[in-house]
């Protein structure tokens, strides 16, 4: 079991996988919103963390710009990288979404045969061997995607899971114009023990402790399959641009567990921990979009018109959890237990369908500006069977028309304001592993955002956005009861800024900062019962990434990495904070050649400086961020 939260500081992680001798997030970045290139991603935002919002629990994934509904993550052997589209950079969308799109980019065969092979060390004594091959069949007309690897991974809490992963894709061009990509990927996780997760029994931080060794239980672990796979297809008839993409994806769990440290005190003893086991759940979806368009000129002027269908068939089973209760214990250190016997309970099925239909529009005009509008008309229903017939569930049903309009206006050819107006109808977030209907998902929530700002391209290789957005939710959490619920309104209004691009020879910079001012509304503030504050909210995130290819030696480079978090909030009443924080990372890449062979050797050190703090999660629990960790790799394109 993953918490997804725990990802919304993006890293420069180990080097990209398929010709990754040359990729590169910071060098390959247009701005600071979030991207990724194979396994490295930089951004003040990521697919788990937009504007304070998750993009993948709303639903707001794309695969190639096409539709997909998200249950299991996309392999590294697969996807190529993502892009956040925030901003101006989501008006090129015909449909954008509040919460933002995270975009996946499939890797696609090139025109010469390739394999890239990567042997990586650390962090957190990680031990990978990764393959990966682009092979033309065809000339350009046919080729062949394929990956593999096996990963020996370490968890910075000193858990040591088991990993591997598979990925094959087509890609067949029979001739300009028309491309069809049938893909299959496949990982399977075991061993993944899982990290205490630590409540505090009032208002102030746990104790400190050392953060690598172990101290859960070997047998409160993870262990599931994610497999996705479909078809991209697309086509030029008679002028139109018809595309297409189907999807299918399953997150399938043999088992999943949470370590809960309930009642921690102040010298670190936990009054009560409870372990809770599920198994057999499931989570699967098929879902994709058939989109139209049709261009033409008028002079300075295009018009696109565009005719989009999209759909979901979503289905899951969960519960029948057995909570465990190991009585008193620490935070502080080791305390094994024998496994009990545990029971699994009945399980609850849900079932989500959910059609949309959109048609828009989109102008450009040359030297002038843009403007793209679009309406949405979407039927979502939700059906929850109980394992206990006397509770029966009402169906839920919602048919909202979805609104959205965005423009640009270009004041000179090095500036353009933007600004967007969009509504719709998003997932809501799944309830935690500590509250009484655990993996429970409400229906789905409408939402709304407006943001706007400036672009300001200072030279060809160097652009700068400033915007500024508002979104607004219902907001989810535990009440006083620990169920997972509805208790009010929340509005997130922020101010966002990026600069990337070559700032100078042989130095590329990647910096973005955002503010965000987020504040919850309703009867649960009003009462006193809940802070104004969101659980683990921040009013400010920084990053800045930095690339630097020696002038005189290029085959070497040196690259810096530092992220800083103002405090956050840390628990529901907002008596509490997390101080603020920042950490570097620092390293090199070694470019060169054997034969016609190249080969690449990155070193890097991750927190510098050591530095401890806390992450909160959305529910209350604490637990510590990584420590100072290394990362060595050796890579090969043949």
């Amino acid at each position: 079991m993953r918490y997804h939260w725990l990802l919304g500081a993006a890293l420069i992680a180990q080097p990209a996988l398929a010709q990754r001798t040359e990729d590169n997030a910071t060098t390959q970045a247009e701005d600071a919103f979030g991207k990724s290139v194979g396994d490295q991603s930089i951004g003040i935002y990521n697919p788990y963390d937009v504007r304070g919002f998750s993009p993948v629990d709303a639903g707001n994934v794309r695969i190639e710009g096409l539709y997909f509904d998200q249950q299991a993550s996309l392999t590294e052997r697969l996807a190529a990288g993502s892009t956040i589209r925030v901003g101006l950079s989501a008006q090129s969308y015909p449909f954008p979404a509040p919460t933002g799109i995270a975009d996946f980019t499939l890797r696609k065969p090139g025109d010469h045969p390739l394999a890239s092979f990567a042997l990586n060390y650390g962090p957190y004594n990680v031990k990978s061997a990764e393959a990966d091959f682009q092979l033309p069949l065809d000339g350009a007309r046919l080729g062949l995607v394929a990956g593999a690897a096996i990963y020996r991974d370490g968890e910075p809490y000193g858990g040591t899971p088991q990993e591997t992963a598979t990925a094959i894709l087509l890609h067949w061009s029979p001739r300009p114009g028309i491309d069809v990509t049938p893909f299959y990927s496949r990982n399977r996780r075991v061993d993944d023990e899982q990290q205490p997760l630590i409540f505090t029994d009032g208002a102030f931080l746990p104790k400190r402790f050392p953060r690598n060794p172990f101290f859960g239980q070997d047998w409160a672990d993870f262990a599931g399959t994610f497999v996705n796979y479909g078809v991209l297809a697309r086509a030029d008839p008679l002028g139109f641009d018809v595309r297409l993409g189907v999807f299918r994806s399953i997150n399938d769990n043999d088992k999943t567990a949470a370590d809960l440290l309930f009642g921690t005190a102040r010298d670190g003893s936990v009054a009560d921990r409870i372990v809770v086991i599920e198994n057999g759940d499931k989570s699967a979806s098929t879902s994709g979009e058939l989109r139209v368009a049709k261009s033409f000129d008028e002079g300075p002027r295009r018009h696109t018109l565009i005719v989009s269908a999209r759909g979901r068939a979503q289905d899951r089973r969960y519960g029948g959890a057995d909570f465990i209760d190991l009585g008193a214990s620490t935070s502080l250190g080791p305390d094994p237990r024998p496994e009990p016997s545990h029971v699994d309970g009945p399980k609850t099925f849900d079932r989500v369908r959910q059609t949309t239909v959109g048609v828009g529009y989109q102008g450009k005009w040359r030297g002038v500006g843009e403007v793209s509008i679009g309406i949405q008309k979407t039927r979502y229903t939700k059906r929850i069977t109980d394992p206990d017939p006397a509770i029966v569930f009402p169906e839920t049903r919602a048919s909202p028309w979805l609104p959205s309009a965005t423009a640009a206006l270009y004041l000179a050819p090095s500036v353009a304001l933007y600004a967007g107006y969009t509504r719709g109808l998003e997932e809501s977030p799944v309830a935690p592993s500590d509250a009484v209907n655990l993996n429970e998902a409400p229906p789905a929530i409408r939402t709304r955002q407006k943001d706007g700002g400036v672009r300001w391209t200072i030279s060809p290789s160097v652009t700068a956005v400033l915007g500024a957005f508002e979104v607004e939710k219902p907001y989810f959490n535990l009440d006083p009861a620990r169920r997972f619920r509805q208790l009010g309104q929340v509005t997130n209004r922020g101010i966002e800024f990026s600069i990337a691009g070559q700032v100078a020879p042989g130095l590329s910079l990647v910096a973005g900062n955002v503010l965000l001012d987020a504040k919850v509304s309703g009867e649960e503030v009003a009462a006193g019962r809940i802070g104004p504050r969101p659980v683990g909210t921040f009013r400010r995130h920084t990053i800045i990434s930095m690339n630097y290819s020696v002038p005189t030696f290029e085959a070497l480079s040196f690259d810096a990495y530092f992220e800083g978090t103002s405090n956050r909030t840390a628990n529901s009443a907002n008596t509490l904070l997390i101080p603020e924080r920042a950490i570097v990372n620092l390293g090199t890449r070694y470019r060169f050649k054997v034969g016609e062979t190249a080969l690449l050797v990155r070193a890097q050190v991750q927190n510098v400086t050591n530095t401890f703090g806390w992450n909160v999660g959305g529910s209350g629990f604490f637990v510590p961020n990584g420590a100072r960790r290394w990362l060595l790799s050796v890579a090969a394109d043949v």
